[in-house]
C-alpha cells in the first residue's frame, strides 16, 4: 500500500499543471465536447495518421519572416487562423506534434505562447508528443474531421511579449534567461544567422532541453521547480524575461515557467538573437556566466 501511494505521487507530480497531459488523460478524455486536439505538423504528416479528433495546423500559419528575424503574425492572421481551428475561448485546447527533431516538439510550445499572447488561457501540451501517444500503445487514425469555424476574437495580452525596445530598457533591472546551448550562450559556437557571438548582456543560461528527457517528457516537476527558485532564485510573482536564437527554443522555457510551474509574469522577446545579434549596437557578453543580482 505504502508502494503505490508513492507511486501515485510520483505520477501526479507530472501532470500537477493543466499545461500538462498525459496520453492516458487524453485518451480518456477524446469525447469531451470542450476539447480541441490540435497537431502541430504538415498536412502529409497530419493525413498520413494522426490522434482520433485532432485538428492540423503549421507553425508557418504562426510566424512570418522579417528576413533577418521571425516573429509571430499579425493578430488578424492568429486570429483567423484560430477560428478556422474551431477554438472558442471555452475551448480547451491540447496541443502536440509528431516529433521527429527537437524543433518539431518547440513548435507546438510556440503555439501555446501565441494562443496565450491573443488571450487564449486553457491550453494543454500532451507530454511527450504523438511519439508517447503511440509508445503508450494508443491508436493514431487517418480521418479527417470537419470542423465549423468559431467566432473568437482576440484580446492581445501585451505582458507576454517584449520587443527589442523593452529589452533594452529592462537589462540589469529584471532576471533574463537564454534558451540556447550553453556554447551558443558563451558565444563559443557561433550561430549562422547571428552576427555577433555571446548573449544579452546580464542573461542567465538555461538551455531548454536540460527539461525534458530524451523521449521529450518533462522531468520531475518538483525538481524544476526547486532549480529556478533555489539555483536562479527567481520569484513567481516577480517579471522573467525569455529568449533564443529566434524564438523557438524559448517557447519551451515559457510554456514551462508559466504554465507548468506557475511564474505569473513571463515575457518572451520573439526576435531574440537574430535580431539583437545582428546589430551592433546592443549590448552583449561573451566567454562568461552570468548571475541576476
Amino acid at each position: 500500500m505504502k508502494q503505490l501511494l508513492i507511486t501515485l505521487l510520483c505520477s501526479l507530480s507530472l501532470f500537477a499543471s493543466e499545461a500538462l497531459v498525459s496520453p492516458q488523460w487524453l485518451h480518456d478524455n477524446l469525447n469531451k465536447e470542450d476539447l480541441r486536439i490540435v497537431e502541430v505538423s504538415d498536412q502529409a504528416s497530419f493525413k498520413k495518421q494522426h490522434i482520433s479528433g485532432a485538428v492540423p495546423t503549421s507553425i508557418n500559419k504562426w510566424r512570418l519572416n522579417n528576413g533577418t528575424f521571425l516573429t509571430i503574425r499579425s493578430i488578424k492572421e492568429i486570429q483567423q487562423e484560430i477560428q478556422n481551428l474551431g477554438i472558442t475561448k471555452d475551448t480547451h485546447v491540447v496541443l502536440y506534434a509528431s516529433v521527429k527533431t527537437p524543433k518539431d516538439y518547440l513548435k507546438a510550445t510556440y503555439i501555446y505562447w501565441a494562443m496565450n499572447y491573443v488571450g487564449l488561457t486553457n491550453i494543454s501540451l500532451l507530454d511527450g508528443g504523438e511519439n508517447n501517444w503511440s509508445a503508450q500503445g494508443y491508436d493514431l487514425t487517418d480521418k479527417v474531421e470537419k470542423v465549423q469555424k468559431s467566432n473568437f476574437q482576440a484580446t492581445v495580452n501585451h505582458s507576454k511579449i517584449a520587443d527589442i525596445t523593452y529589452v533594452k530598457q529592462h537589462l540589469g533591472k529584471i532576471p533574463m534567461i537564454d534558451a540556447r546551448p550553453s556554447d551558443k550562450y558563451l558565444g563559443i559556437t557561433p550561430t549562422a544567422t547571428v552576427k555577433r557571438n555571446g548573449h544579452i548582456q546580464g542573461a542567465m543560461s538555461y538551455s531548454w532541453n536540460y527539461s525534458v528527457n530524451k523521449d521529450y517528457t518533462l522531468k520531475s516537476q518538483k525538481a524544476l521547480d526547486r532549480l529556478f527558485k533555489e539555483g536562479y532564485k527567481l520569484d513567481k510573482n516577480k517579471e522573467v524575461l525569455v529568449y533564443c536564437t529566434g524564438g523557438l527554443e524559448t517557447s519551451y522555457n515559457y510554456f514551462l515557467l508559466s504554465g507548468v510551474l506557475g511564474y505569473k509574469q513571463v515575457r518572451l522577446y520573439d526576435a531574440s538573437m537574430k535580431q539583437w545579434g545582428n546589430q551592433e549596437d546592443t549590448p552583449m557578453n561573451q566567454y562568461m556566466y552570468e548571475v541576476f543580482k
